[in-house]
């Protein structure tokens, strides 16, 4: 089985700082694998070693993002047999179909897949609408929100999908796009001996032709406003302390 395995590079969240007009400042923030691709590629990974197929990556961004050797490692450390990447200086993908359209594009570039896998959504924006998007312009059957997937045969999985009061089983045939929950496993820690195979692990460089023009525009994006924290104390266990809070809550409009 031939899976590939969609993941974006993000500023790593511990390293975001708030300015003082509340913009959100990511210059000195590392640059990570988003969380839940992360959950995407362990499932991949494992998908090959069960099928004994191949896994590769595919990524799309900045190439002063793409082109840093410690991400491509990283990527090739969890499970990818090659690396596919589109770098893009033109476009800032922070539109979901733009995003979806560019994805759509590099995997007709192609030669064939079996499972397209993405995370549940991307650790900066989570629009959670890649997936389904993607999916739907390559006319491939899409599910998102999938906790478990069982391997039928070489054309065929079993999914299932946890919903707020029950558990849907779908049967899928390939190729299809899928969105894994983070729920569908814990993604491993790669070990040296990993690490080091990344670095020989082949890259490829995708060219798109295709228009990707940006159907939202983000106006401004701020940190929500800090507050300290009242610190109100009530004393007592009596009627008249429980009296004293219902009336505060009251004036404070709970």
């Amino acid at each position: 089985m031939k899976i590939i395995t969609c993941c974006k590079i993000v500023p790593n969240e511990e390293g975001i700082t708030v300015l003082p007009n509340r913009e959100l400042s990511t210059e000195n923030a590392p640059l990570a694998i988003s969380q839940y691709d992360l959950n995407a590629m362990e499932c991949g990974k494992q998908m090959a070693a069960e099928t004994k197929g191949t896994m590769a990556a595919l990524t799309i961004g900045s190439s002063k993002t793409l082109e840093n050797t410690k991400i491509r490692k990283d990527i090739l450390s969890r499970g990818a047999d090659e690396l596919q990447i589109v770098m893009d200086d033109a476009h800032s993908f922070s539109d979901s179909l733009q995003t979806a359209k560019a994805i759509a594009a590099a995997l007709n570039k192609i030669d064939s897949y079996d499972v397209v896998l993405c995370g549940a959504g991307s650790s900066d924006l989570y629009s959670q609408e890649v997936g389904i998007q993607t999916g739907t312009l390559l006319n491939l059957p899409v599910v998102n929100n999938v906790t478990a997937i069982r391997i039928v045969s070489d054309h065929t999985l079993e999914i299932e999908r946890t919903l707020e009061d029950e558990v849907e089983v779908l049967e899928v045939t390939l190729p299809a796009v899928i969105s894994v929950s983070s729920e569908i496993n814990t993604p491993a820690v790669p070990s040296m001996r990993d690490i080091m195979k990344a670095g020989k692990k082949p890259v490829t460089i995708l060219t798109i032709d295709d228009e990707l023009p940006s159907y939202t525009e983000t106006l401004e994006q701020l940190a929500p406003m800090q507050q300290e924290r009242r610190q109100e104390v009530i004393e007592g266990d009596n009627d008249e302390a429980v009296d004293a809070l219902v009336q505060f809550l009251k004036k404070e409009g709970f």
